[in-house]
């Protein structure tokens, strides 16, 4: 979702704590890096003493290294083809990757949602008992308070997000039918897949239906749009006369709407 290719991993090494990133570009790992260093500068107020990367072309840029010199912060670049020399990012990534995975076949739904369950994974991981402190949380060590999971729910789990009333008519349905694929720290809200609109949307007020998982929606769309081909007599393969149908199909519901 959202055209993103590559997961930029940070790992605190005092508490294990982790930030992803999810990017389109890998060059696109400069900019993230000096910003969340900037971020944790100002709201910790506390200094990044080293970075330790395994040397890739990303990490590698003149933009970097000025930025790293003026903050007088040290690089520790890991010996090219040992990966045990870093090992705490090493195994933050697999398993980040090894939860995600679950997350999405438990659910069932396609790779294309591997962003929003990386996310997850590392919100879920932030949350659980670390290494680093056997009576306490990644999340406990950087910002001092137990965290809640009251608020936790079922990664693609089915779930029903209010439509606020500006945006809807008298009759139209008060909630719409969504999947649940994340949790938006920044709001406090969640991420929810809106399965008719097709894309990310952000709400607070959700009911959530644990029972049931939201692929099965998609199952059943599917199912629905076959057998309309199927009676049309039209060939799914043949991209552009589905995409002659579908208009078609649009304009003869709005002129009936």
């Amino acid at each position: 979702m959202g055209g993103s290719k590559y997961l930029l991993l940070v790992v605190d090494e005092y508490s294990g704590c982790m930030k992803g990133f999810c990017m389109r570009k890998r060059s696109d790992s400069a900019q993230h890096l000096m910003r969340y260093i900037s971020t944790i500068e100002r709201q910790f107020k506390t200094k990044v003493k080293c970075v330790r990367h395994d040397g890739a072309k990303e990490f590698d840029s003149k933009e970097l290294d000025a930025f790293y010199a003026s903050k007088g912060i040290e690089q520790q670049v890991t010996v090219p083809y040992a990966h045990q020399t870093n090992g705490t990012a090493e195994r933050a990534i697999r398993t980040i990757v090894t939860i995600g995975r679950c997350l999405l076949h438990h659910a069932s739904l396609d790779k294309s949602f591997w962003a929003e369950a990386a996310q997850t994974a590392i919100y879920i991981k932030n949350r659980l008992p670390s290494p680093k402190c056997d009576t306490k949380t990644p999340f406990e060590m950087v910002y001092g308070d137990k965290p809640s999971v009251q608020h936790m729910r079922v990664f693609g789990c089915l779930a029903y997000a209010l439509t606020p009333k500006e945006k809807r008519l008298k009759w139209d349905p008060k909630a719409r039918e969504c999947v649940f694929v994340g949790y938006q720290e920044s709001s406090k809200a969640y991420r929810l897949y809106d399965i008719e609109g097709g894309k990310v949307v952000i709400s607070r007020d959700v009911k959530f239906d644990e029972t049931v998982m939201g692929s099965r929606r998609f199952d059943m769309v599917t199912e629905d749009i076959s057998d309309v081909f199927h009676r049309m007599d039209i060939n799914p393969s043949d991209h552009t006369s589905v995409r002659a149908s579908m208009r078609a199909m649009r304009d003869v519901c709005q002129t009936l709407a």
